[in-house]
Formats: C-alpha cells, sequence, structure tokens
C-alpha cells in the first residue's frame, strides 16, 4: 500500500481560497464550512485534513487528486468530476451526490452511501464494474453489509452488461479489444454469471438461496424421479408414490439426517441423484458462507 506521504512529495503549499484553481498543490487543514464553490478546477493536487462540512461544490473539476482524511458531513456535490481522484480515510456522512463523474476515481477506508452513489457510477459497463468492485471491497472491510450487498449488485450486474457488449462488439473500443476468441470466452462467463444469478443470487441474497432449495427438492426433482420411477426400488418392496418420492429428494439433497428407503438403479436415475446432492452441498456451501459474512458484521 502506498504511503499517504507519497502523495504530497513534490507538490507546493497551497491555500484554499478564490477563485479556487490550482495544480500539483497540497492543501492541508482548513475549514471551508458552509461556504458555496462553484467552478473550481483542480489537478495534480492533495487535500489532507479538509473540511468540506456544509459546502455546496457545483460545477468543478478536480483531475488526479487526492483527498487525505478529509470531511464531507452535508456536502453537496453536484456536477462535480473527481477523474482519476483517491479519497483516502474520508468520511461522507448525510452527503448529496448528483450528476458527478468519478471515473477511475479509488477509494480506501471510504465509501459513499449507495443511495447516493448510484446515478454517478460511471455509464461505461467495465468502468462502472472496476468502482462498483472497489466500493464493495471498500465496504466490507468496514462492516457494512447492506452498503456492500448493493455494491456487489451493482458490480455484477455491471459486470453481465460489459460481457453483453463485448459480445456485440457494441463499439469500436469492444471489437479493439475482443478478438473472436475472447467474445466466446465473454460469452461462456455470461451464461455462468446468469446461472449464478438464476440459481444462487451470487450467493447473496438468502431468499433466492432458500427458494430455489425448496423449489428443487420438493417440486424439480420429485418430479424427474417421477419420470424415472422404473429405475428406482424401495428395501421392503412397497410401491413409490409421491411421498417416497419427496423423501428420498430430500434425503438425495440435504448432506445429511434424512434416510429414505428408496435407491436409485438405473443410469439417469444415478445421474439425477448426484445432481441433485452437488446441488445441495453447493447450497449448503454458499448459505454457511452467507451467514459466516453475517455473524462477522454482527
Amino acid at each position: 500500500m502506498v504511503s499517504q506521504d507519497a502523495y504530497i512529495v513534490g507538490r507546493t503549499k497551497g491555500s484554499l481560497g478564490s477563485p479556487f484553481k490550482g495544480e500539483d498543490h497540497v492543501f492541508g487543514g482548513e475549514r471551508l464550512d458552509g461556504q458555496t464553490i462553484s467552478g473550481a478546477v483542480y489537478a495534480h493536487c492533495t487535500f489532507a485534513n479538509i473540511s468540506f462540512k456544509d459546502v455546496k461544490l457545483d460545477s468543478s473539476q478536480f483531475l488526479n487528486c487526492t483527498f487525505i482524511g478529509c470531511y464531507f458531513r452535508r456536502t453537496k456535490l453536484l456536477n462535480v468530476s473527481f477523474q482519476a481522484c483517491k479519497f483516502l480515510s474520508c468520511d461522507f456522512p448525510k452527503a448529496t451526490v448528483q450528476a458527478c463523474d468519478f471515473r477511475y476515481a479509488r477509494f480506501s477506508d471510504s465509501y459513499i452511501p449507495f443511495a447516493e452513489m448510484e446515478h454517478s457510477l460511471p455509464n461505461q459497463p467495465n468502468l462502472r464494474e472496476i468502482l462498483a468492485k472497489n466500493l464493495t471491497i471498500e465496504t466490507d472491510k468496514l462492516g457494512l453489509p447492506a452498503e456492500r450487498r448493493f455494491y456487489r449488485m451493482a458490480e455484477m450486474q455491471a459486470h453481465e452488461q460489459h460481457l453483453v457488449a463485448a459480445i456485440q462488439g457494441r463499439s469500436q473500443w469492444y471489437q479493439d479489444h475482443f478478438s473472436s476468441s475472447a467474445r466466446f470466452r465473454a460469452g461462456t462467463e455470461l451464461v455462468w454469471s446468469y446461472v449464478n444469478k438464476w440459481l444462487w443470487g451470487y450467493g447473496e441474497r438468502i431468499l433466492v438461496l432458500v427458494r430455489n432449495f425448496s423449489v428443487a427438492s420438493l417440486v424439480v426433482f420429485p418430479i424427474l424421479f417421477y419420470a424415472f420411477s422404473e429405475q428406482l426400488i424401495t428395501s421392503s418392496g412397497v410401491l413409490i408414490d409421491w411421498r417416497s418420492l419427496l423423501y428420498f429428494s430430500l434425503a438425495t439433497i440435504v448432506p445429511t439426517g434424512i434416510a429414505s428407503n428408496v435407491t436409485a438403479i438405473g443410469p439417469i436415475a444415478q445421474f439425477l441423484a448426484i445432481a441433485e446432492s452437488l446441488f445441495g452441498v453447493i447450497t449448503a456451501g454458499l448459505l454457511a458462507s452467507y451467514i459466516f459474512r453475517w455473524s462477522l458484521h454482527k
């Protein structure tokens, strides 16, 4: 990790004030509380321990700037570009973000609530994925599971949009960066992502896991086993009914705890039993991972 001092070396100390413009400067320990700043332009500057409390900042540009330990409580950011900026250990309580540009921005030990950041994430799917992934990691470190989940979902949706654009060669950039083989790999990855979403909810939505587990064990696999019931036998020799099929399905999908007197002897029935067992193991693993992450943040 780069030391914060590295963002100060070689920059001239300056003072923040009208006309709010600067390049290769470092600003530190100042309070701009309650001010209205419009049309600010800064490039390659460092802002350390600056209070932007209750500041209205609009129609401004910050290019490759670094904000260290800055305070943005109730700050209104309106049509501000933070392209390629870094936010290190900054706080954004009750900040308002509207029509801002955070392309190539990075956050460390900092985050902006998703409700405010959602419509200021980059429009380009690949850039939106990168920033959403960055904020997923940071909100996880800060112990904010709800915010993490929002950013994780935004990350995955952007990733899928990026893959679709790559497959379609939607722009010259995608045509230049994705060959035929790369598009095929993108298609394979997209299919897996959709399966991940539909079956597991990306491992983030416990209700999706529970719903699909219930539908699979109580509906889908019992129907499939019924279709190939001639490949099933019971230890007692009695006829296989729906109740027996339900017990067999539950005994197969649940790793332990449920016993059934039904056995699969045919190849198709055995394949279905193996598939259901694998589905159960994967679901149990994802459920355990979800509960573990939840318990860490309680």
